[in-house]
């Protein structure tokens, strides 16, 4: 019998294995909604009501970014692992000066590129289903190590996602160039926040314990970011409320 990929693999490896894994099956690859949403198939109404419901997704983003950064210690080993975690918190924050916008910022502009104004997003009841993701995202953050959280980003897989609906939204739901720079973003910068993960995970990942705990919190994200979606498909079909 073939031993788990944590227990065969581990630093450089392991991360090859997790990312692969991830690549393959995160629910950005294989969600049907992705695939519709790319095909321009998902009516406009759960578009919006999509959109409305990850905005506090990404609103939360840089909280969970703050949390990862407070995990890892002062020990110079861990410098630039700081450094890479702040790079992050202040690019989905926003600079603190007000020269680049943050993330949520970005995703308001697109949302106002597809029809739905950023103060009906910012009202909109979250959903039961994007509370628990959004809870327990933070809570991953605070609680674990900030190598076994970062095993669980999702930017490796989103890179290819952004450049799958990057065209999609210009060319099936007419947003203007202006409104897409979130999806413009993503294709680069995430590219480089995946390679800043990656290292954290290859760094760290020494034990079989440990990297059991990274690749668990990888498919823990899975189960978040699927949960978000079904969520929204299921409020559409009258099977969930909404909660302040």
């Amino acid at each position: 019998m073939t031993e788990p990929p944590w227990v065969r693999f581990e630093g450089e490896a392991f991360r090859r294995e997790l990312t692969n894994y991830k690549m393959a099956n995160h629910p950005f690859k294989t969600h049907p909604f992705f695939r519709e949403l790319e095909a321009g198939k998902v009516p406009k109404e759960t578009v919006h009501r999509w959109v409305a419901q990850f905005y506090p997704w990404l609103a939360c983003v840089p909280i969970a970014m703050a949390e990862r950064f407070a995990r890892c210690s002062y020990e110079p080993s861990n410098d630039r692992f700081r450094k890479m975690i702040l790079d992050q918190l202040v690019e989905e924050a926003g600079d603190p000066k007000g020269k680049e916008p943050g993330h949520p910022e970005l995703w308001l502009r697109f949302c106002e590129g597809l029809g739905l104004p950023r103060a009906t997003v910012q009202s909109t009841p979250h959903l039961p289903s994007t509370m628990v993701a959004i809870d327990d995202f933070l809570y991953i953050n605070r609680e674990s190590p900030f190598y076994i959280s970062a095993a669980g980003s999702s930017e490796p897989p989103n890179v290819e996602l952004c450049q799958r609906l990057y065209p999609a939204f210009s060319q099936h739901y007419h947003v203007p160039e202006a409104a897409l720079e979130y999806y413009r973003l993503h294709v680069t910068a995430d590219e480089e926040h995946s390679r800043f993960v990656g290292e954290m995970v290859a760094a760290f990942a020494s034990t079989p314990e440990i990297r059991l705990q990274m690749w668990n919190t990888m498919l823990r994200g899975f189960s978040l970011h699927g949960l978000l979606v079904d969520g929204v498909l299921a409020a559409g079909n009258g099977a969930a409320g909404a909660a302040k």
